[in-house]
């Protein structure tokens, strides 16, 4: 479960959204640009050479550079999937193709390695302006809704982050990992299926974005910030079934298929 992010905003945008600097992500795409194949064949491809920046699509098992708010006074590139340090170059392969440590559970956080390394210290903010999830009709079928926030465009997404370094050749690479939370009363009724049902992700409230990052911040003071955001002020609607395999950047992704049946994300 959510292993989809939207984040359709320029470097430039996020920054002032949260009073950070940007030389870091302007210094990636110089680095992408010249260093990357101009040309892009196919889909799976496109999402290997882009920077997760204006985009409507972020899969994380396509593991995309994504603009992250950490402690530092300047937005972060990091990948989507957590490496922890330590880890070997091949146990990293393994990460990849298992898809491992895209998400945490929010129960688990001061208990389950390597999470527990990283609560104290390590946390972040994935930035937001929306992220699916399936639904699973009576017949099994599946249908993809893309939820927002009412009242904000762009929301924080709380998260985990570590620097890894390849022992072999010196890499650092930074990644960072998504935490869950259960589900509220709404999206309860969108993300009912799957091997992780009931799951969305911590969505922190505005005045507490600048507390989750504070590294002085007590056990007790964390845990009362992993709390599952309120039904209240989210919306969602379908969107089409194979969003997957558009342009991350087509706008057409976020578009409501109005064939789909609604009638269950009713609040009453």
């Amino acid at each position: 479960m959510c292993f989809f992010n939207a984040l359709s905003l320029s470097a430039q945008q996020v920054a002032r959204r949260y009073r950070r600097k940007f030389d870091a992500v302007e210094a990636w795409k110089q680095i992408m640009a010249e260093g990357e194949p101009r040309k892009i064949d196919k889909l799976k491809t496109l999402y290997q050479h882009r920077l997760a920046e204006g985009m409507y699509n972020i899969p994380a098992y396509e593991q995309p550079h994504c603009i992250i708010v950490s402690g530092s006074d300047e937005l972060q590139v990091m990948d989507w999937g957590l490496i922890p340090r330590g880890t070997k170059p091949e146990k990293r392969e393994q990460y990849n193709k298992k898809n491992w440590h895209k998400n945490a559970r929010a129960e688990d956080i001061f208990t389950t390695w390597p999470w527990r390394f990283l609560i104290r210290s390590k946390r972040c903010i994935i930035p937001s302006t929306g992220y699916y999830e399936y639904h699973y009709g009576p017949d099994k079928k599946t249908q993809p809704y893309f939820i927002q926030l009412t009242d904000r465009e762009v929301f924080s997404m709380g998260g985990l982050w570590d620097e890894w370094e390849n022992p072999e050749t010196g890499e650092r690479l930074q990644t960072f990992v998504q935490i869950t939370t259960a589900a509220n009363s709404f999206t309860r009724k969108i993300h009912n299926g799957g091997q992780n049902p009931y799951r969305m992700p911590l969505i922190l409230q505005p005045e507490d974005e600048q507390r989750w990052l504070d590294p002085d911040l007590s056990d007790e003071e964390i845990k009362s910030l992993l709390k599952v955001y309120p039904a209240f002020g989210m919306a969602a609607r379908p969107v089409y079934k194979q969003f997957k395999d558009l342009d991350p950047y087509d706008k057409r992704i976020i578009r409501e298929e109005p064939d789909a049946d609604q009638t269950f994300l009713d609040l009453e």
